[in-house]
């Protein structure tokens, strides 16, 4: 029975996947109940808000349409600069924009040292998601109100399966990487 569902899971899934996208919401496919089911929904670069709400309905439909599944949104850095409207609010609209999401994950990138220092760190300080990661940038002056990784747990519906899923988030001041 089970190399029969196993069998019958995988079938379903191939069924699924060649569904073109235009039809199928993303990461929407039958599952089965022996999986560990993690799906990240990933931004970066974001320098506008009109695609915030797009986003928000993705991570709502992801969730509805994936039972059984564990599904995180993150935003990768550069959020807070260089967007227009920060040049006037020094990136409030923005963080009252990602905590409406609701965003899971928020990690640095260099675009987030173009404003004032101390607005990043009420900033960071502000963030309602899981964790604001920050994982080498340990004596940041706002590392009380971040974490320097997390861990996902991920269980089976039928709890036969479980996995653990580190979550990172590293920053370099290296030039040639941008």
């Amino acid at each position: 029975d089970e190399a029969a569902s196993s069998s019958s899971c995988r079938a379903a899934a191939g069924a699924a996947d060649s569904i073109p996208s235009s039809q199928s919401p993303p990461n929407d496919r039958p599952s089965c109940i022996t999986e560990c089911r993690l799906i990240v929904l990933q931004i970066t670069d974001v320098y506008t808000l009109e695609h915030l709400a797009s986003f928000k309905t993705l991570v709502e439909s992801t969730k509805r349409n994936n039972p059984g599944a564990k599904v995180v949104s993150v935003l990768t850095g550069d959020f807070l600069s260089p967007y227009l409207l920060s040049a006037i609010d020094q990136g409030k609209g923005m963080m009252h924009a990602l905590n409406s999401i609701p965003l899971d994950y928020l990690t640095w990138g260099n675009h987030e040292a173009d404003i004032k220092h101390a607005t990043v760190c009420r900033h960071v300080r502000q963030f309602k998601g899981t964790a604001w990661l920050n994982s080498n940038m340990l004596d940041h002056e706002a590392m009380d109100a971040q974490q320097e990784y997390d861990i996902i747990a991920l269980q089976s519906e039928d709890g036969s399966n479980s996995r653990k899923v580190g979550l990172v988030a590293v920053l370099s001041d290296d030039p040639k990487l941008y």
